[in-house]
């Protein structure tokens, strides 16, 4: 039934595989976001991460003071306690002279680099030279040319780019540079973003955080830098239009998928009602007809969704390549969408088998 008209079941399929391409990019952009938002707690090179207890989101810099890290420090599970310090920068684009924020990391650079990043650990004794840093390449394109050996102009002082590493952009922000506490401003230094603790192997790392919870002031929090991933996302989902827009998107790449898929059953049925009357005229059971318009839909759902699987891959790689927006095609991802798409057109099949079932013997003479 479905390959007699060829040509109308590939229009078919596009049109299964449309709805599915709406449901993958709402999914995308809203994972998307997520991920970029959360893209720097993995990043810490850490056991706990310490932070100003005001500190709601990623997206702020509240600091805390330093003694808070000499304090954890003296329990004797906690072998490091290394200071980050967060700030923003404005920087000259060399190719037309105008000024960008940027991001600033910055840390000690005389110990192992607090950051989980491919690369940056060869930079570190650059970093000790005042007035080097280092350049995040996945920062979009805004800043001008900031290869390595370029020298750029950073907070109305010259700055030497001595390496390039990939950190990635969010919605807030466009770039990073990364340099030695050396070279961050002295007016900062004594005001801590985030400490990193590192703990003597073996240690009950949620055993360790309760102990430092209980003994030390609680103008701090303390987590695990997942817990601190976890907390993001939680964040952008809840307190931000993030959730409710693209979620409402999914509904209603959904939607239309239902539709699609029961104008298609739907002319494929009222094409084909003198068979399926023959059938039923014969002695065909409801439940036989009602399992083949069933079948058909699961078909459907199949053949659309492997070009909308490949149609938004595509798009994911485009998208990732001009927004630096993470857009990830997963296999979790792409099994939900599955799901989702196998669901829409059971109910376009379940709306559509009610024309089967009204079908009348009689109507053959």
């Amino acid at each position: 039934m479905l390959t007699h008209k060829k040509g109308r079941l590939v229009m078919s399929m596009l049109g299964i595989a449309f709805s599915v391409i709406i449901m993958f990019m709402e999914i995308g952009f809203f994972n998307g976001i997520n991920d970029s938002q959360a893209n720097l707690p993995p990043l810490l090179r850490a056991d706990l991460v310490i932070m100003e207890q005001r500190r709601y989101s990623m997206l702020e810099s509240n600091t805390f003071r330093r003694v808070r890290m000499q304090q954890a420090l003296a329990f004797d599970e906690v072998t490091e306690a290394i200071p980050v310090y967060e700030g923003v920068g404005t920087i000259v684009n060399n190719r037309d002279q105008r000024l960008r924020a940027i991001n600033i990391i910055a840390f000690p650079p005389d110990k192992t680099s607090p950051l989980i990043v491919p690369g940056l650990e060869q930079y570190m004794d650059l970093l000790r030279i005042k007035g080097n840093v280092v350049y995040d390449r996945l920062s979009r394109d805004i800043y001008g040319d900031m290869t390595p050996g370029s020298r750029i102009t950073l907070n109305g002082r010259p700055h030497n780019v001595v390496g390039a590493v990939g950190i990635g952009p969010n919605l807030k922000v466009d770039g990073y540079v990364i340099m030695g506490d050396v070279t961050m401003e002295e007016r900062v230094v004594n005001k801590i973003n985030m400490g990193l603790l590192r703990v003597k192997p073996g240690t009950d790392v949620q055993a360790l955080k309760k102990k430092l919870v209980a003994n030390l002031p609680d103008d701090i929090l303390i987590m695990t830098p997942e817990e601190a991933r976890v907390r993001e996302v939680d964040f952008t989902i809840e307190k931000t239009p993030t959730g409710a827009v693209f979620g409402a998107g999914v509904l209603i790449g959904f939607l239309i998928g239902v539709i699609i898929c029961y104008q298609i059953l739907f002319n494929e049925i009222t094409d084909q009602m003198p068979q399926y009357a023959t059938m039923k005229a014969v002695g065909f059971s409801k439940g036989f007809l009602v399992s083949l318009v069933m079948k058909q839909a699961l078909f459907l759902a199949v053949l659309g969704f492997i070009p909308g699987l490949i149609g938004g891959y595509l798009l994911y790689a485009v998208i990732q390549r001009f927004t630096q927006i993470l857009m990830l095609m997963t296999v979790r991802r792409s099994l939900l969408i599955f799901l989702l798409t196998l669901f829409m057109c059971g109910v376009a099949g379940l709306l559509a088998v009610r024309k089967v079932l009204k079908a009348d013997p009689a109507e053959l003479y």
